[in-house]
This record gives C-alpha cells, sequence and structure tokens, in this order.
C-alpha cells in the first residue's frame, strides 16, 4: 500500500502567504474616538489588529506572513491528509551561476523579481518572517529539508525519484513541476494552491519549448519567441534545422542545464524531523496575537488536522 506523501515548495508557499490582496493597509497606531468600544480592551492598529506599545508596532504588519502561513497550511493538510511532510526550502544552485552569472539576476536577495513595488522594508519584513516560520514549523510533525547547493525544484525532483513507490503530491504553483509529469511517473501529482486544480501536461516538450522561449522570471535568455518555440519543439524537422546551428545548440544546451531539473545525491541534506510540541507552539502564536487560530474551537481543529501525519 502506497504512502501519502506531500512536498512542500517552501518559498513558494511563504511568498504566497507574503502577498496581500486588496489595497495597502496603513498600519499605524489608532486615535480615532469613534472606536472607543475597541479602545476599552487596549490600543490599536489603524488596521483593526493589537498593537505593540512597547515594540511600537502592529502584531497584524509584524507578523502578516507568519500568520497567513500557518492559517494557509492547515487547510491544505487537512485535504490532502499525508502520512509524510516534507517542507522543502531553498540552496543556493552554485553550478547554475557558474554556468551563467546572470541567472537570476532580476531577483534581489529573498527571491523577488527587482521592482519597484516592494520596499526594502517590505524585503526585510519577508526574511524576518520566512525566518520565523522556519523556526515555528519545526515544532510540528514536519520535515525540513534542504541541499545547500541546490534548489528546492532539484531536491523536489530527487525526492520524488527517490519514493517511486509511494503516492506523492507537490504543492507548488511553480511550472517547472511540469518537468516531473513528463518523466513518466504515474505516482506524482502538481496542485497550483492559487488556480485550486492540479497541473496538466502539455502535449509538447516543456523543457525543450522552455529552453527555445527562455524564462524572464529567471532571468533566462529567448532564443525564439513562444509562439515560435511552441512551433519548433512541436516539429521535428524544425528542431532538428535549428539545433544543426553551432550557436544554436550551444545556447540550447545551456539553457537546458539551467532550466532541467536535476537529481541530487541524497547523502549530503540538511534534515530537521519535525515533532508535535504544540504547547509550545501555541505560546508562540499567542505571543503574536493569532487569536483566530488560538482560540479553543479553532486551536482543537488545528492540533487534529496534523495528526494524519505518522513519520
Amino acid at each position: 500500500m502506497q504512502d501519502k506523501i506531500l512536498l512542500i515548495d517552501g518559498h513558494n508557499a511563504m511568498w504566497r502567504a507574503s502577498s496581500r490582496i486588496g489595497r495597502p493597509v496603513p498600519h499605524h497606531l489608532c486615535t480615532v474616538d469613534t472606536h472607543k468600544e475597541k479602545h476599552m480592551y487596549g490600543i490599536h492598529c489603524a488596521c483593526g489588529s493589537p498593537w505593540n506599545k512597547d515594540g511600537d508596532f502592529c502584531y497584524g504588519d509584524k507578523f502578516y506572513l507568519v500568520y497567513s502561513f500557518f492559517r494557509n497550511l492547515r487547510p491544505i493538510i487537512e485535504k490532502f491528509k499525508p502520512e509524510k511532510c516534507f517542507f522543502v526550502l531553498e540552496g543556493h544552485p552554485k553550478f547554475r551561476y557558474d554556468l551563467f552569472p546572470e541567472y537570476k539576476a532580476n531577483r534581489n536577495p529573498s527571491g523577488f523579481i527587482k521592482s519597484g513595488e516592494k520596499s526594502q522594508d517590505t524585503l526585510d519584513q519577508f526574511s524576518e518572517q520566512s525566518r520565523i516560520v522556519i523556526d515555528l514549523i519545526k515544532k510540528l510533525p514536519i520535515t525540513s529539508i534542504r541541499a545547500a547547493n541546490y534548489e528546492c525544484d532539484d531536491l523536489i525532483a530527487s525526492l520524488c525519484d527517490d519514493m517511486k513507490d509511494e503516492e506523492l503530491t507537490v504543492l507548488s504553483n511553480d511550472s517547472d513541476f511540469i518537468q516531473l509529469l513528463q518523466r513518466g511517473y504515474s505516482n506524482i501529482n502538481i496542485y497550483n494552491p492559487i488556480k485550486k486544480e492540479f497541473m496538466v501536461a502539455p502535449e509538447y516538450h516543456y523543457v525543450g519549448w522552455k529552453c527555445l522561449s527562455g524564462d524572464s522570471s529567471d532571468n533566462i535568455p529567448k532564443l525564439l519567441t513562444p509562439k515560435k518555440a511552441l512551433k519548433t519543439i512541436s516539429n521535428p524537422e524544425l528542431f532538428r534545422k535549428f539545433l544543426m546551428d553551432e550557436k544554436n545548440k550551444s545556447l540550447f544546451d545551456r539553457n537546458r542545464d539551467l532550466i532541467e531539473l536535476k537529481n541530487i545525491p541524497m547523502d549530503n541534506l540538511e534534515i530537521f524531523e519535525g515533532i508535535s510540541d504544540f504547547t509550545s507552539l501555541k505560546n508562540d502564536f499567542a505571543s503574536m496575537k493569532f487569536e483566530s487560530i488560538i482560540n479553543d474551537k479553532s486551536w482543537a481543529k488545528f492540533t487534529e488536522t496534523f495528526s494524519c501525519i505518522q513519520y
């Protein structure tokens, strides 16, 4: 009988948790008299969240990512009911940077694409709150795992290759995992939590198409327009003619080495087996004012959800 294994793309999950929908919410100490009923229970932020007077910060702003992450995690575990869960973290793929120094040069240290939309304060908050998530998830029966010299995608692909006899679900909206669906595995599903649906592999060869069309999010140059790339990869004769040009072949091979998921050795992984320390976790949540998670009814549901994870 197959075990049900859930593999969570860690950085992807934390990135989603950091995304706010709608207009930006101002965070400053509320002084509006019409909120007198709220002031009876202590000072609060203009957004309605509790305010920390000593630290001069809004709990809803300072711990937004942490709150959102764990609020999103519980229903995912409830949906898939895994017997084993991996929280897979990013490493630094030196071999890709050695091959192409401009790889992901369009991203900042937090992994976001550089733009004027994210201030340094926002990026600092993401880094700080991500570290909190990584620490707190160790108090759940979830295995945190990382390969120092490889990306999360590579590690998930390697774990999938190592667990061919299990029922695997990868949680991510990263389309690069389509590669797994085209490797002939019959035991893998990729669930996109944004679209709330499973990914379906296209009829064309995904890696070949992406090598031709490039990937602007990773700063991988395109060799053809997406339309021409699709036409070329779908026609063996056109593709053969394209590769007959030595420069084309060289650039195509470089892009393939950057894009293709790598299988990595299983003997040099950093692994932390989580535990079910719900008392300590609840205390941490209480210190961050996660009242909607730790009230009696919600907390009972939260702790019960993770009982499916057996090892």
